[in-house]
């Protein structure tokens, strides 16, 4: 995996790359030995009886075969190498700007957090709980029962109004409906993107410690000055 933060780097797949070398040396090595096995053959058949061409020539068509089979997976190695490289370049635009993306997973500078969740219909109450990284609510703040997009800032404090930790947080949202079924949100989190990892194929954005995949973004724009 590399991970680039605000440096562009070229993106290769190396892995994939050395498999298909490997792949064509044994493939090279299998023929020369074949060549030779089948040389030694015709040097040693008997000429009243000369051997059948069937079975070599069966040979050659499937060492032709596998030979095609790895140039086309050259091939689409290096088509996706180039495609790994694009979305490394796009991200790359990324870094510096402050972004929407769907999750609910956050990191915590240690002065606010801002998120937002949509509720699929009207609720009977809903509340929001901010959770650290073991999963433990830290702090439940009140939501609204609407079911319309709604934004919230969480200051930081926990429950007992002391200061939580920066760290990596998440948060849910608790709402049943007139039934008693809890409903699903859909929910976002808000972030200044720090940089990006690449590995597998795969181009993620760094929201603080968070990966936030491309296709998650919602929103994205330059920061805001601070008043001087």
């Amino acid at each position: 995996m590399t991970t680039i933060n605000g440096t562009a780097q070229t993106v290769g797949q190396t892995a994939a790359t050395t498999k298909t070398e490997a792949s064509r040396a044994k493939l090279t090595q299998d023929y020369d030995s074949f060549l030779k096995l089948l040389t030694t053959q015709m040097q040693n058949q008997d000429p009243l009886s000369p051997m059948e061409s069937t079975e070599f020539t069966n040979q050659l068509v499937q060492f032709s075969q596998v030979e095609q089979q790895i140039s086309q997976n050259d091939k689409l190695e290096k088509l996706l190498t180039m495609q790994t490289n694009n979305q490394t370049q796009a991200s790359l635009g990324f870094i510096g700007l402050d972004v929407e993306a769907s999750g609910s997973a956050f990191t915590f500078d240690g002065s606010t957090a801002k998120m937002s969740y949509t509720l699929p219909e009207t609720s009977t109450s809903t509340r929001i709980q901010i959770k650290n990284d073991k999963g433990v609510v830290v702090r439940t703040l009140d939501g609204t029962r609407l079911a319309s997009r709604q934004e919230l800032t969480w200051d930081g404090k926990r429950n007992d109004g002391s200061a939580a930790p920066a760290g990596n947080y998440s948060f849910a949202v608790v709402a049943p409906n007139a039934d008693g079924k809890l409903l699903t949100a859909k929910t976002s989190v808000y972030g200044r993107v720090s940089g990006i990892e690449s590995g597998n194929g795969n181009t993620t954005l760094l929201m603080g410690n968070v990966p936030v995949r491309m296709e998650d973004v919602v929103s994205a724009r330059q920061p805001i000055a601070a008043a001087a």
